[in-house]
């Protein structure tokens, strides 16, 4: 059975939208993802954020490293849509 790690990186104008919405500090600041097997691909659209505020976030890149044996990392990379930068 593969071990399979999530990780979330941003570009920094999707970090510095994200931080608007959901500042560092704030308890509630958590993001759901789908289960693993249910992950975005490449162009796909999210829409991120705090419950009525939710923002969209494009999945610029979808990366895989192998860490060794059955361990795994999916990193998604996620953009602002272009009219938004």
């Amino acid at each position: 059975m593969s071990n399979i790690q999530l990780d979330i990186e941003w570009t920094e104008a999707a970090s510095r939208k994200i931080e608007k919405l959901m500042p560092r500090g704030n308890q509630d600041a958590y993001l759901a993802l789908p289960p693993v097997e249910c992950l975005p691909m490449e162009g796909d659209v999210l829409f991120l954020g705090p419950a009525g505020k939710q923002q969209p976030f494009i999945v610029a890149e979808r990366q895989y490293h192998h860490e060794g044996d059955a361990d795994w990392t999916i990193i998604l990379i996620l953009d602002v849509p272009h009219e938004t930068h």
